[in-house]
């Protein structure tokens, strides 16, 4: 290794292994222009010029003070024996100079997406893995998912509106795919249950149908516009119930019914009605939660007046003449099962 001293404007920064740099701050620039340079910036000699291979940031805080000059180590690629193609050995040594820096899931993944270009994705997570720490030893089954999906999905990741782990509901998608739910998935902040519970029936529906995820979400959503008038919990509802409502149209539909028909029997009342799971049967389920002896006889009181509401006769039908079919449940109704 030898040192050189350059001109900042000298060093070539456009290596695609600085996959982490960032503008330099005024704190930086100021802690340059009053205590000097400390930790010299690593640059590989290509075509008679230094390319960084750490140090973008300082680099860039000296071209803006006056008769600086860059303190430069430089490195070698230490040829073939090292197991390290020149573009692996470039990350590898970049990495290791961000040894014990805090790596949140974006850097994970913008790591990821270089090595991705040089190596197989099982090579990445066992060569990046000693450097990446803990971040990576909590995700490295998240991080492998995620980088099997198009690059153009990174954009939600690195925003903030989907976590690593909502790879698992994506997985499969391609462009096209990920175009028609765009404006969808930049609309909220998904965990990666609520990014299931919206995808998944609208891919279901797909396959089902014999259409285009861009297809289906394009009926499923038409209408839904996201709006001031919505707050994130509400669109987020709204989402996921259209795209349940486009995959289960007969259960769903049972469902309104059952919740209006219970809504007047146990108006002013304690008490909630619950169906039989997938209305498989005519059974309802009446729970109250009672904390003392009135609640218990207004309970009672209640209970014989809801037992004459004609609104029971509704429920119980239900099962019997409405129930799901069988492609929506992925099982059939026994012939006459119902109400005996």
């Amino acid at each position: 290794m030898r040192h050189l001293a350059i001109h900042p404007r000298d060093a070539d920064l456009s290596s695609d292994s600085l996959f982490w740099d960032t503008d330099p701050d005024d704190a930086l620039r100021r802690s340059l222009d009053e205590m000097g340079q400390m930790v010299p910036a690593l640059a590989e000699i290509v075509d008679d010029r230094p390319r960084l291979l750490a140090g973008r940031r300082r680099a860039l805080a000296l071209r803006r003070l006056p008769g600086r000059t860059l303190a430069t180590m430089v490195l070698e690629w230490p040829g073939p024996g090292c197991g390290l193609s020149p573009e692996v050995w470039r990350g590898m040594v970049y990495l290791a100079t961000n040894m014990g820096r805090a790596v949140t899931e974006a850097m994970l993944v913008q790591a990821g997406r270089y090595f991705q270009k040089h190596v197989p994705i099982p090579d990445v997570v066992r060569l990046a893995g000693p450097y990446l720490g803990q971040a990576l030893a909590a995700g490295s089954r998240r991080l492998t998912a995620w980088l099997a999906l198009p690059p153009a999905a990174d954009g939600l990741l690195f925003s903030g509106h989907v976590p690593l782990a909502g790879a698992k509901a994506l997985a499969g998608m391609d462009e096209h795919d990920l175009t028609a739910l765009w404006p969808w998935l930049f609309a909220a902040r998904w965990s990666a249950n609520t990014l299931a519970a919206f995808v998944t029936p609208l891919r279901e529906a797909a396959r089902a149908s014999g259409r285009t995820l861009a297809q289906v979400a394009e009926v499923a959503l038409a209408g839904l516009v996201p709006g001031p008038d919505l707050s994130p919990n509400d669109l987020l509802s709204r989402l996921t119930a259209a795209a349940r409502q486009t995959r289960y149209p007969t259960l769903t539909g049972l469902e309104e019914r059952f919740e209006r028909a219970a809504r007047g029997i146990t108006r002013d009342t304690g008490f909630v009605l619950r169906p039989s799971r997938g209305f498989e049967s005519d059974a309802v389920t009446l729970e109250l939660r009672a904390a003392d002896k009135t609640t218990l006889a207004q309970a009672a009181a209640d209970l014989a007046r809801m037992a004459a509401d004609p609104g029971f006769e509704e429920l119980w039908s239900l099962a019997r003449g409405d129930g799901p079919d069988e492609c929506e449940t992925g099982r059939g109704r026994r012939p006459g099962q119902g109400r005996p």
